[in-house]
């Protein structure tokens, strides 16, 4: 069977599990759960099963369904019988067919959105291509409010011991920390707790599997002492760097909404990266500092310093990074401090690209949910590109666009399809695309479940087919 590997949280959480009472580590305050959504790519129906693992690595419960083709189907851990209470562990799908799939950390969405207890949540990709090493772009101790804690799945056949090394912002090593870890198995390495961290500390991070493939994901949050502070963001480990990457969406004063990234060298020498922005039509190059190895850097586009060459620059754009010379990662994100939101995704490196992008899960006034799509286009000339909508029972809806190269287009759902929509979109075209997926709670568009505050906004990469 057709595997991809999935890590939420320390992987899974139940929803009775009240976060903190049990573990070792200090998630953020509230009772945390999980959910997954996984499409099928092809064309036949799929036998899909996820098999749950404790922390030592124990099959403590099987799934196993079907999902049409070019379907998809969700799972809520609170919603699954056999799944044990108190439950935080790892999860493998796996599938006849090719499959792909996204995690959701969240606050129980029954009982939060009030300004005193708000919305959390955070999404990211399953992992179909673990590797001996993942590098993390942002972890983080007591920084202005925000901490981190970093999710390490052992995906190879032994057990193994892992461990992290840490990067300050300048790119020093400060610390290392170890976990031994089954097979199957997860371990949190939580920077809060860690005591050789000092705060406020910001920087990055290693991951050496010990011998064994790994799978990394990675939650960074803010304090939560209010809903405006209830930011929530997940993001993927990756495994191997590129000297050129691609960020389909970047906003700079959109609608209380600003962007910021993170890129981190993971060659053996320093080098140095050149930005060129996409926006409404105009490019804009900006030249980082020299960037040491294992060192990150980035600028937070909602402050003017930190990004003078988009002076005056309002909307929404794309992005491609170049290295001078030594491999890279990256990761973007995405808030709004007003409201509380944030989000982050990985940028895709060069290579990656391919004419089909897939999107597990978009809604549209689906209880309140609504997302869309951006997607940019990253061949060498314009391009037709189409998105099919799809959910099952209903009959498809399909959108294009023309997109001059490198540059991007968006689709809102609900300007899309119609209400109580929670289904799959795939965009294609004639040139080589990469995107990312969005959605949050939007009672201004969808009013009948009233007003929640908090973090609601997820995004997760498009699966490049």
């Amino acid at each position: 069977m057709k595997k991809v590997r999935l890590l939420l949280v320390a992987a899974m959480l139940v929803a009775v599990l009240a976060v903190g009472s049990t573990a070792a580590y200090a998630f953020p305050a509230g009772t945390w759960v999980s959910g997954v959504a996984v499409i099928n790519q092809s064309g036949t129906t799929a036998n899909v099963s996820i098999t749950f693992y404790d922390t030592a690595g124990t099959d403590v419960f099987t799934i196993t369904d079907t999902i049409a083709g070019n379907s998809q189907k969700s799972w809520y851990t609170p919603s699954i019988p056999g799944l044990p209470s108190n439950f935080v562990g790892s999860a493998v799908v796996s599938s006849d067919q090719p499959v792909a799939a996204t995690v959701n950390t969240q606050v129980p969405t029954s009982g939060t959105g009030t300004m005193a207890n708000p919305n959390r949540v955070g999404t990211s990709n399953g992992v179909n291509n673990a590797s001996p090493t993942a590098y993390a772009t942002q972890v983080m101790k007591g920084y202005s409010g925000w901490s981190s804690y970093c999710s390490v799945q052992n995906t190879g056949g032994a057990a193994t011991t892992v461990t992290a090394t840490y990067y300050d912002a300048a790119g020093n090593p400060v610390d290392t920390d170890t976990a031994n870890i089954p097979v199957n198995a997860s371990a949190v390495f939580d920077q809060e707790t860690n005591g050789a961290l000092t705060a406020p500390f910001s920087g990055s991070a290693t991951f050496d599997g010990g011998g064994q493939n790994i799978a990394v994901v990675c939650n960074f949050y803010n304090s939560g002492s209010s809903y405006t502070t209830a930011q929530f963001h997940s993001y993927n480990g990756l495994s191997a760097g590129a000297g050129r990457l691609f960020i389909p969406r970047l906003v700079k004063d959109y609608y209380n909404y600003q962007s910021g990234y993170r890129i981190q060298n993971v060659g053996g020498s320093p080098t140095t990266v050149t930005v060129t922005y996409f926006f409404n039509g105009a490019t804009y190059t900006q030249t980082s500092p020299s960037i040491g190895p294992g060192q990150s850097w980035g600028p937070y586009l909602g402050d003017a310093a930190q990004v003078p060459e988009l002076a005056g620059v309002v909307g929404s754009g794309s992005a491609v990074i170049e290295s001078s010379g030594q491999p890279i990662i990256a990761t973007a994100n995405e808030d709004n401090r007003t409201q509380g939101f944030g989000v982050t995704y990985n940028a895709i490196p060069d290579g990656e690209q391919t004419n089909a992008v897939l999107f597990p899960q978009i809604t549209a006034k689906y209880y309140g949910f609504s997302g869309g799509v951006q997607v940019q286009n990253v061949g060498g000339s314009a391009a037709t590109v189409t998105a099919v909508f799809s959910m099952q029972g209903r009959t498809d809806v399909t959108v294009s666009a023309n997109v001059p190269s490198m540059g991007s287009v968006s689709w809102f759902a609900p300007n899309v399809v119609g209400p109580d929509f929670n289904g799959s979109v795939v965009v294609s075209a004639g040139q080589p695309l990469v995107g990312i997926g969005n959605g949050s709670y939007r009672s201004d568009v969808d009013g009948r479940y009233g007003v929640k505050y908090g973090d609601s906004f997820t995004t997760y990469n498009g699966i490049n087919k």
